[in-house]
């Protein structure tokens, strides 16, 4: 282990956990965990452990690439570094070199979606939609739950969805497998071949408040009798029950894994902000009860704040005209209905953006209707049946089909405009009369969007003539759907008006938009879901469209059921799960979270994240005046050097602790004693500068 790496009290403890007893860390966001787990395998290598015997599970594909490579950088070798899916799919391949398995193996990535489709084609007037599917199913097979166990008391169809699901994963005596299948499948092949990947003396696994049976399963079965977990998490970060995850098994770790004892250890201090934004973090989730009892406590350099904002567009060119880079700002969200309509703002203001949700604004129903329009108007091209149906068809409409095929053989090389404008040909092809008299109306609206000279003229247009929710939502049973249908419209016609193109190249426009516009990673805005921010840091934190319905979401469906569990899987209160997202999203930032309330109902989490009161002043009380705190410490630590990092944090509370003095610990960081003094106090080490200069010259 590196000479220079100096640990809090609560991580030195960590790294230097007896070998035989399991650890159970609950770590704050920001607390420096990941560091703390690398310093505790260097730790047994340099104590003569066998890297080979030691395993590692990361929560995602990203974390374990960067976990292994600091381990590389420290001249560790053969430490094994997975993810869970990773991990269950190795053990199917062990066993498919051994020849443990019964069916033949074959890897289908993509596979679920294929198979969800397939089924959900029988039963899609009884289902939502494929995805609905899919997700079901994968939440059964987090808690190994197989078809015949499988309920769905509001939906029994949903169930006989996945026997069939599974007879097309298995048919022809395959053992096909997706990524929801690997850890499931793995978890059946170690019953009957436990500990299948060798021995493995030291198992660390990361964010175990988001591990579900199947994963808990796989680390037993994994395990032998002297097996030591170090098993790393946060209940306050557990977001992820919607899919399958229960942090009770963070909470009764011990009885899971019950071969050794558990110590639990605290790192109770985030390094990523100061007082202030930990302050508001730890107010907000004490309401949640379903909880330990480790409240964040902010070592930051910076105090921090939380700011609010009307305009997230505007707080974006605000925080760039103070020189702060892009790639040090977050746009986090609960749900993409919250950020379509600010994906659209934020593109035709030419704020170049990190995220994966503007695609959603180029596809699904709402897209082929909004651009099929605008072709269709700006283009005597004749069209398919296909794509001339998806704008003709209107449950107030009453076209039929076939008779409408018959017209565009006809007539369909004039145009699409044309054909609906014939009215003596729709009688001839069997069209009723109300019928013929939409077509009219739909060749007028085609006619006059056409003669737009920008296309957001023409969808306006379009939107004044046309009931278009009616028309997105006609085959879309699920009320999220229809709203997230109904919010994407809107947004993509917004976004097509800021363009200022004419309906002519509108398609193109939109096809071939880069919201990145050609910037470095380090230049974009990260724009995403709160869940995909998981793990991640910013200097600023946006958290718009907060109110009731939004943020918290409104709750979801059934909770999937067993025979054991008929009324849904137990979770925790939707409540705490949505205020836990929150959280999540707040300990993101580690200078300024800037929060936009919508009226007329706010998010409650607004209130929750404020300071109480201060009490009334007794009127008879005399004394100095007290001049109020200051919100936000200086958000540019220029008046005392560069900014701190994460890394110099730790260090200087190491040094600090073992009771070095203000020079030393200033010679061993490259700074000066000023700078360190003025720190210790912001991060509450030390009362005053008084108190910072007395630090250790008694020693």
């Amino acid at each position: 282990m590196p000479a220079s790496m100096q640990w809090t009290k609560e991580q030195g403890a960590i790294v230097a956990h007896p070998v035989d007893a399991h650890a159970l860390v609950r770590a704050v966001p920001g607390s420096g965990k990941t560091t703390t787990l690398v310093g505790r395998i260097v730790k047994l290598c340099e104590n003569g452990i066998d890297p080979r015997r030691i395993r590692v599970v990361m929560f995602n594909r990203a974390i374990e690439e960067f976990f292994r490579e600091r381990l590389a950088t420290l001249g560790v070798r053969g430490v094994r570094v997975n993810t869970f899916d990773s991990l269950g799919l190795e053990v199917l391949r062990v066993a498919v070199s051994r020849g443990l398995l019964t069916r033949e193996f074959q890897l289908v990535i993509d596979g679920t979606e294929q198979w969800a489709r397939e089924v959900y084609k029988r039963h899609s007037d009884q289902i939502d939609d494929e995805d609905d599917l899919a997700d079901a199913i994968a939440f059964w097979k987090a808690h190994l739950v197989p078809p015949k166990r499988a309920v769905s008391l509001a939906n029994p169809t949903v169930v006989d969805a996945y026997a069939e699901f599974e007879d097309l994963r298995l048919a022809d005596g395959m053992l096909r497998v997706d990524f929801a299948d690997m850890v499931y499948t793995a978890v059946g092949v170690l019953k009957e071949h436990p500990c299948l990947l060798g021995p493995i003396d030291h198992l660390f696994v990361d964010e175990f408040q988001d591990v579900n049976l199947a994963r808990v399963t796989l680390l037993q079965r994994l395990s032998h009798d002297r097996t030591s977990i170090m098993a790393v998490g946060d209940e306050d970060q557990a977001i992820n029950e919607w899919c399958g995850a229960r942090p009770q098994f963070f909470r009764a770790f011990a009885s899971h894994f019950p071969w050794l004892p558990t110590i639990e250890y605290p790192l109770p201090h985030s390094f990523r902000f100061g007082s202030s934004l930990a302050a508001a973090a730890a107010r907000l989730i004490r309401h949640n009860e379903e909880r330990g009892q480790v409240d964040i406590v902010g070592a930051g350099a910076q105090e921090g704040a939380i700011v609010g904002t009307s305009d997230v567009v505007a707080t974006v060119a605000a925080l760039s005209s103070e020189g702060f880079s892009r790639g040090e700002i977050a746009v986090l969200y609960r749900g993409r209905g919250q950020a379509l309509s600010l994906i659209a703002r934020m593109a035709t203001a030419r704020i170049a953006m990190e995220t994966e949700d503007f695609e959603r604004l180029r596809k699904g129903r709402a897209a082929s209707l909004a651009l099929g329009y605008l072709r269709f108007a700006s283009s005597d091209v004749g069209p398919s049946l296909k794509d001339a149906w998806r704008i003709v068809y209107a449950p107030d409409r009453f076209i039929g089909k076939s008779a409408f095929e018959r017209q565009l053989v006809q007539r369909g090389q004039s145009g699409l405009t044309a054909t609906l404008a014939d009215r003596v040909l729709a009688r001839e092809a069997g069209q009723s009369s109300s019928a013929v008299g939409a077509m009219s109306e739909l060749a007028e609206t085609l006619r006059l969007m056409g003669r737009c000279a920008t296309a957001g003229e023409a969808l306006a247009v379009l939107c004044g003539r046309v009931d278009i929710e009616a028309q997105l939502t006609a085959m879309l049973t699920s009320k999220r759907k229809r709203e997230l249908s109904i919010a994407t419209f809107a947004a993509l016609c917004s976004f097509i008006d800021g363009l200022k193109v004419t309906p002519a190249d509108a398609v193109r426009a939109v096809d071939t938009f880069d919201p990145t516009f050609g910037e470095p990673l380090r230049r974009r805005v990260w724009v995403s879901t709160i869940h995909k921010a998981k793990g991640k840091e910013w200097r600023h934190v946006i958290l718009p469209a907060l109110a009731e319905g939004l943020c918290p979401a409104e709750m979801r469906g059934e909770v999937p059921g067993t025979i054991e569990e008929p009324n849904g899987v137990e979770q925790s209160p939707w409540i705490e799960q949505e205020r836990r997202i929150f959280y999540v999203g707040l300990t993101r930032a580690s200078e300024r979270v800037y929060v936009e309330a919508l009226p007329p109902t706010p998010s409650r989490f607004l209130s929750e994240i404020r300071p109480p009161p201060s009490p009334p002043v007794h009127p008879q009380t005399k004394g100095p005046a007290v001049a109020p705190a200051p919100a936000c410490a200086p958000l540019r630590p220029s008046a005392h050097g560069k900014a701190w990092s994460e890394a110099e944090l730790q260090a200087l509370v190491g040094a600090w602790e073992s009771g070095a003095d203000l020079a030393a610990i200033a010679a061993k960081l490259g700074r000066s004693v000023s700078a360190v003094a003025f720190c210790v106090v912001r991060m509450g080490l030390a009362a005053d500068l008084d108190e910072a200069g007395q630090h250790g010259s008694t020693n």
